[in-house]
């Protein structure tokens, strides 16, 4: 079919030439004679004639396309067909091995049939036996066929597998001698390519003489320019090198010359003054960064014991308000202020005719820890006691409440040294 394709392009290209050739001489003919009619009547056939063979060309390349898509398929279905005749293979190898334990069911059972059905047991054994002669004949001659295209597998694998193993020592013996390859081992990896054939090994040979050159001509720039700017480097370390030698043979005189003269005792004394006021400068400046350091250190002191009194100072406030607010908000205190007021023990005369309403005015100073003063009459007023309170809330104060108060009062404070007292329980109005 191909051929024949062949052949018809040859056939049309050939009539598309003469119709050009009768096309120039129409022309000509047409500007000469009279019968142009008939030349243009002659050029639209072969017009005609050159279309359908065209149009011929073009169904017979359809017709091309559709046969190569069907050898396609049918040359998946081959491999799928391919598949599973490998797979009924492995399954008839396994009937096989299993072939010599079946043959033994039928054999007993012919042994042990009744008298009567004698002969159909014969006969059913013998066309068991002459089914299973030819199943291992068909499965030996496909086991034939089997071994015989895996000896040739093997071979083609060894094939491949020595033509792997030379191009890679050819690439070994390539890299670190940087394209130092005979001619011999070239002419044997091409006649080994050649040999199996490039639709087996990919063209890997040629592929491989290609990465050849490329790297060679790689390696060649690079080696020109790594030369180049080596020489640079070697003229550069070699200048550097001159002029140190020549700044270490200076260095060498000045030494010596040093060392040979001595100095005059003038010039060695007004070293040593020299020394000495260095000397004492340097003690002044590090004398007076001691004296700067010390009193930096003594405000930084100063600054923490002043700290730490305002923050005692805030404790005792605190504390006395947070004793003024608790006994001010306590419901019995205000139900009986009428009671404090006319109360004789805690009389409040003297503090400049102050309305208390209920609580104790309080405002504490730093300096004095148990006392409290009014801010307006300058007068001292101290702090109630508990029978005084007791008093004050109409409450009976006995011995008993007395050692209790006494064993739970606790010091609040290392410096001020006030109580706290824990009130009893009946005096809990939270």
């Amino acid at each position: 079919m191909a051929y024949r394709f062949d052949q018809s392009k040859v056939g049309g290209k050939q009539e598309l030439s003469d119709s050009y050739l009768q096309r120039d001489q129409s022309t000509s003919w047409w500007a000469d004679g009279p019968d142009c009619k008939d030349q243009a009547d002659s050029l639209r056939e072969q017009l005609r004639v050159t279309d359908e063979h065209v149009a011929r060309l073009q169904a017979d390349l359809r017709s091309e396309r559709l046969k190569s898509s069907r050898l396609q398929l049918q040359c998946s279905q081959q491999e799928a067909e391919l598949k599973r005749r490998e797979m009924l293979s492995s399954r008839l190898k396994e009937r096989l091995t299993q072939l010599t334990d079946r043959h033994k069911g039928p054999s007993i059972d012919v042994l042990n049939v009744p008298p009567g059905s004698r002969g159909k047991r014969e006969q059913l054994g013998k066309s068991v036996r002459f089914t299973a002669r030819r199943e291992e004949a068909a499965l030996r001659l496909m086991l034939e066929r089997r071994e015989a295209e895996l000896r040739e597998a093997m071979k083609l694998r060894h094939s491949l597998t020595t033509l792997l193993h030379a191009l890679r020592v050819d690439m070994e013996q390539w890299l670190p001698e940087f394209l130092d390859i005979t001619q011999d081992g070239e002419k044997k990896l091409d006649e080994t390519e050649a040999a199996l054939g490039e639709h087996l090994t990919g063209g890997v040979v040629q592929s491989w003489r290609l990465v050849q050159k490329k790297l060679q001509s790689i390696l060649s720039e690079g080696q020109t320019a790594a030369g180049t700017d080596h020489d640079k480097l070697m003229a550069q370390l070699e200048i550097e090198l001159k002029e140190s030698q020549e700044v270490v043979r200076l260095q060498q005189q000045l030494l010596q010359d040093s060392l040979a003269s001595t100095v005059p005792s003038e010039l060695s004394d007004s070293y040593f003054l020299e020394e000495w006021e260095r000397l004492q400068m340097s003690w002044a400046e590090l004398t007076r960064q001691r004296r700067t350091f010390e009193r930096e250190r003594q405000a930084f002191t100063d600054a923490a014991i002043r700290l730490s009194h305002e923050r005692r100072d805030f404790e005792q406030q605190r504390g006395l308000f947070l004793k003024q607010q608790y006994l001010c908000d306590s419901p019995l205190f205000h139900k009986e202020a009428a009671n404090r007021r006319d109360s004789s023990a805690f009389n409040f005369s003297g503090v400049g005719g102050a309305n208390l309403s209920g609580c104790f005015p309080i405002s504490p100073s730093p300096s004095d820890s148990g006392d409290v003063a009014a801010p307006e009459g300058r007068v001292r007023v101290q702090t109630p006691s508990t029978p005084q309170l007791y008093s004050a809330l109409n409450l009976p104060y006995d011995k008993q409440f007395r050692e209790t108060d006494h064993r739970s009062e606790t010091w609040e404070g290392g410096v001020d040294r006030r109580p706290h007292t824990t009130w009893p329980s009946f005096l809990n109005w939270s």
